[in-house]
């Protein structure tokens, strides 16, 4: 197994994603339970949460462990693996829940810290849930003052005020991303079709009566999504998309 590359910073960009797209929340007790394990894992490990949202199937943490780069990946298994057991046992489901293990990247310097704040908080709006300052599951709220578990104090410090940290729009120069992967775009699909729907899972979005379910297949190829996009996220063939859409 390759080594995680270690920051110099102490600060990394963590992701986790479900495995087959399961929905990790199926609602808000879920999403509350998720925040309460990291914030157990975050006093656990010493370490401080900068940055974080939940979306459908997977989530971001921007997370500093100071000279401490072990205790990321111990966060993350307090974090995936309580959380795994809490959601098989109130689902009756079982085996993994997670996507193997978590993803990370060092995040080298203010610029770049910068950047992937914003890009955490934005995955909403990217996703076409609603827009970064509406969404309720991420951190943004707690830099507009609702604190709980995330220090803002190194951001905040950056831009002098919330009001210049809120004007902030991104820069091209500054953003670090990797490149989108099929599975991520899936995901961003998923999100919104939950959203569209007003459902809370994949499994009630592909349980919705044919109508309705058709309906949403064309609002989602009007938003742009591929035919094979869309079959995955509703769990049908490619030529029932197509027919849907030719009629």
């Amino acid at each position: 197994m390759a080594r995680r590359k270690l920051s110099e910073s102490g600060y990394y960009h963590v992701t986790s994603r479900s495995a087959g797209q399961i929905a990790l929340f199926e609602d808000d007790n879920d999403r509350r339970a998720y925040l309460r394990l990291v914030k157990t894992a975050r006093d656990r490990e010493h370490i401080r949460i900068i940055a974080w949202v939940l979306m459908t199937d997977h989530t971001h943490l921007i997370v500093d462990c100071a000279d401490r780069p072990e205790s990321v990946s111990n966060f993350m298994h307090i974090v995936d693996a309580r959380y795994t057991r809490y959601f098989n046992a109130r689902t009756g489901r079982s085996g993994t829940l997670f996507q193997g293990v978590f993803w990370s990247k060092p995040i080298v310097d203010d610029a770049q810290l910068i950047a992937t704040v914003h890009y955490v908080h934005m995955n909403p709006q990217a996703a076409h849930i609603c827009g970064m300052r509406d969404y309720r599951w991420s951190s943004y709220r707690e830099y507009a003052g609702l604190h709980w578990m995330v220090d803002t104090s190194t951001v905040i410090g950056l831009f002098g005020s919330f009001e210049a940290f809120d004007a902030y729009e991104g820069s091209p120069a500054d953003v670090v991303r990797r490149k989108r992967s099929k599975t991520e775009e899936d995901g961003d699909l998923l999100a919104m079709a939950i959203a569209m729907a007003n459902v809370q899972s994949s499994a009630e979005l592909r349980l919705l009566p044919r109508t309705r379910r058709n309906e949403l297949i064309r609002m989602i190829r009007a938003e742009g999504a591929t035919i094979r996009q869309i079959a995955r996220t509703f769990g049908i063939g490619v030529s029932t998309v197509s027919r849907v859409l030719s009629t």
